[in-house]
């Protein structure tokens, strides 16, 4: 089982960055990522909230990346990892 938790959020030159912990057999792993207002529009369409939209890209990456996670990373870099996750975690806007 894993549990990704969002913990902290921090204005960040355009976006922001969050505290994020990772806990899965049994260990726990710490990470910052950041989100640019741009990748949080383009992902939800300001329909969720930008916490919940990291915690569903740090999630993708868990269950579709063949990656460890780096201790920093933009959720931008997902796509580089994880090709398919704008398809997948979009949300429908109209």
């Amino acid at each position: 089982m894993r549990v990704v938790d969002v913990r902290t959020e921090t204005q960040a030159p355009a976006g922001w960055s969050y505290e994020v912990a990772v806990r899965r057999d049994g260990q726990e792993s710490a990470h910052v990522v950041t989100l640019s207002w741009a990748d949080h529009d383009f992902w939800c369409g300001g329909t969720l909230a930008p916490s919940r939209v990291v915690q569903a890209v740090v999630e993708y990456l868990l269950d579709h990346a063949p990656i460890t996670l780096p201790a920093r990373f933009d959720a931008a870099k997902a796509r580089r990892w994880a090709p398919r996750i704008d398809d997948e975690i979009r949300t429908p806007q109209g």
